[in-house]
């Protein structure tokens, strides 16, 4: 990580430290002359491209206003650089920078600005010595750490009219210019539980001492007023935004090779299907078949012993006599036994003839018509 020294503008002049350099800052008074050569001797014999050079301004000389914009602005940006000139009482060209914050109503703005002409020339004599410049800020913005991190909390700073900072966090919510230094009961009243700095705070004033900010990182992120042309690309993001661009590419590609694989796969699974459904469908033709002849050979295996039935019934059709008749012929299963029954005319003749049937008897007759009805049974073997 490279080194950096801290250049605080003041109305008498400039203040110059370093953490590599012990005691108090150095003072450069007003009209400052030939800042470039001065900083080079101050920081011998350390190389200028090697340290970061943070530029802060005191709040004397920056304009600070808040304000209120519409949720339906389309770009921030574009509609603060409109009214700059509006809001700012500065003729000329001025060096500019804001936080936005929205909520339910609108977006609420802090703007801080000042004029060029009174720090460019500064930044045009440190950059052409081989520093690199790395921002601009509000005085304010040193005691900006992660101390007060999600904390409401403020800032005094003293001055020709002291300058009560109140913030949220890392973000300012207001600026009020003070005629006097507040007591504690309106410190309480403006920052309601939270801690309230000040540099050399006097006993008894209700502050604490603002060393212990400074003492910590500033976190930097916000009202950077240095003008784009002295800002370095930010490599490291632009390396984040690339790769995560290569993930997000890599990651889709993953996705359509996987889905392509996928569908490739179905189409395959389907043309497979097509083919096998003729198949499928001529082996459910054989089953259907198989069935059937399993059907027909299981009722032909129950027959058994009494397969040919034919030939009985020529041999009971040979030994009934004339103008007899069978209504009915019935074999038991379990036994294998013949019932038969039906009528005839002549029942002496019938009965001398059962013996030709084998193992016969007469059952039953009864006299129905002018007709006999006959019960024989014959026993199985």
């Amino acid at each position: 990580m490279k080194e950096g020294m801290e250049i605080l503008i003041r109305e008498d002049g400039l203040y110059i430290s370093a953490p590599f350099k012990q005691g108090e800052p150095e003072f450069i008074a007003q009209p400052v002359t030939d800042l470039g050569n001065r900083l080079v001797h101050y920081c011998a014999p350390k190389n200028p491209a090697s340290l970061d050079v943070h530029f802060y301004i005191a709040e004397d000389l920056l304009f600070f206003k808040k304000f209120s914009l519409p949720l339906k602005t389309s770009n921030l940006k574009e509609a603060i650089n409109y009214q700059l000139d509006a809001f700012a009482p500065f003729e000329g060209k001025m060096v500019h920078s804001f936080t936005a914050v929205r909520d339910k109503q609108g977006y609420n703005v802090c703007l801080y600005a000042a004029l060029e002409e009174a720090i460019v020339p500064l930044l045009d004599e440190v950059a052409a010595q081989g520093f690199k410049l790395a921002g601009l800020f509000p005085e304010s913005q040193r005691y900006v750490t992660p101390r007060n991190k999600k904390k409401e909390w403020a800032l005094l700073l003293p001055g020709r009219f002291p300058k009560l900072l109140l913030f949220s966090g890392h973000r300012i919510k207001d600026r009020f210019l003070c005629h006097n230094e507040p007591t504690p009961d309106e410190l309480s009243s403006l920052c309601p539980g939270g801690a309230a700095y000040r540099p050399d705070p006097p006993a008894q004033s209700g502050f604490q001492d603002a060393a212990v900010l400074l003492k910590e990182k500033a976190l930097l992120k916000e009202l950077n007023l240095l003008p784009a042309s002295y800002r370095r690309p930010d490599y490291l993001r632009h390396v984040l935004i690339v790769l995560c661009l290569l993930n997000i590419c890599a990651l889709l590609a993953t996705g359509a090779i996987k889905e392509y694989k996928i569908l490739t796969l179905l189409q395959r699974t389907d043309a497979e299907i097509a083919a096998l459904r003729a198949d499928v469908k001529a082996v459910e033709e054989l089953r259907i078949q198989e069935k059937q002849l399993s059907e027909a050979i299981g009722r032909i295996e129950t027959v058994g012993a009494n397969f040919d039935i034919i030939r009985f019934l020529e041999k009971v059709t040979k030994a009934l006599p004339e103008n007899s008749y069978l209504d009915q012929m019935r074999m038991d299963e379990k036994t294998g036994d013949i019932q038969l029954q039906g009528y005839t005319t002549d029942i002496a003749a019938l009965t001398a003839k059962l013996d030709t049937l084998g193992n016969a008897k007469l059952k039953s007759t009864s006299r129905r018509k002018n007709q006999t009805y006959f019960h024989v049974e014959i026993s199985g073997p």
